[in-house]
């Protein structure tokens, strides 16, 4: 019974340390994986290489994708996916990938978001012409205060 009890925690202890020592995934492979989830339409599975902030970017990149034909689908599925370049710096990279049937590249940024390398989207990404809305560089308060300093009282002339 010893023996037994003895080779079941040494296979326990070894399971614990061979699981500390997993491979995280590159940069590279991550894009990759993205970019094929993406093509195959699994945003699920797209989420889950991507930020959390990243995660309205996808639900939004669905629904353009659910408007699309079945003919632009199939092109898609088709298309071949491969990095050209790959670029880290710290807890951020850069991965540039090919799509073989549009022949552009594109640029993917990635960030180390506990420990593990994510597509970091943003709604520039997606729709190239996108233009956030204008913040005002003047609260309330301080327009309040201007219209007040330019109405003139009855005695000034």
């Amino acid at each position: 019974m010893t023996k037994y009890l003895r080779f079941l925690v040494l296979v326990l202890i070894s399971g614990v340390v061979l699981s500390g020592c997993k491979k995280q995934a590159s940069p590279q492979e991550v894009a990759l994986n993205f970019m094929h989830a993406i093509q195959e339409s699994n945003f699920d599975l797209a989420r889950d290489y991507a930020t959390k902030e990243s995660q309205q970017v996808i639900q939004l990149y669905s629904f353009f994708d659910a408007r699309r034909n079945e003919t632009e689908r199939e092109k898609i599925k088709k298309a071949g996916i491969e990095v050209v370049n790959a670029e880290e710096n710290g807890d951020k990279a850069t991965v540039t990938v090919l799509n073989s049937s549009s022949k552009q590249q594109e640029r993917l940024q990635l960030v180390k978001e506990n420990g593990q390398w994510k597509i970091s989207l943003s709604l520039e990404s997606i729709i190239p012409n996108y233009m956030p809305p204008a913040t005002p560089t003047m609260d309330s308060a301080s327009i309040m205060q201007q219209d007040s300093l330019s109405i003139s009282s009855p005695d000034q002339k």
